[in-house]
């Protein structure tokens, strides 16, 4: 507490860093989820339903280890880029937490997927009619 009263100069420099860094990764989710999205294609529910289980599962789980590796690669590019706050108070941004979370790109960048998205409900609803199909 005694720090933040004696150096306010610091942590505001700091939360603008975090606001900077967020906005860094909620960018890069955007245009690597719309990039996915095109590699992907068109989501085709027709063909999607005629899949079994096991093929929308692996096809799901392709996807998602995708997005596992995109997110590591990001979650270790995000702390090259320089900050305009660096230097600033005597902050130093690459001992940042929020460099190494990544936790706003991981959330865009799957909540931005539309294709995968779509995946997962109907992969989900299948799982569920299959596990309580003596319940509907």
């Amino acid at each position: 507490m005694a720090k933040f009263a004696l150096n306010p100069g610091f942590r505001l420099i700091k939360i603008l860093d975090i606001g900077y860094t967020t906005f860094i990764y909620f960018m890069l989710a955007i245009i690597i989820a719309s990039v996915m999205d095109i590699l992907y294609g068109t989501y085709d529910e027709n063909v999607e339903k005629q899949k079994s289980v096991t093929r929308k599962t692996l096809d799901l789980v392709g996807i998602i280890w995708l997005n596992g590796v995109i997110i590591y690669l990001i979650r270790n590019i995000a702390g090259l880029i320089p900050s305009p706050f660096n230097g600033l108070y005597g902050f130093q941004h690459s001992r940042l937490k929020e460099l190494d979370s990544a936790y706003v790109f991981s959330f865009v960048l799957i909540y931005n997927q539309s294709n995968l998205v779509k995946r997962m409900e109907l992969l989900f609803q299948a799982i569920k009619a299959f596990i309580f199909k003596y319940y509907y």
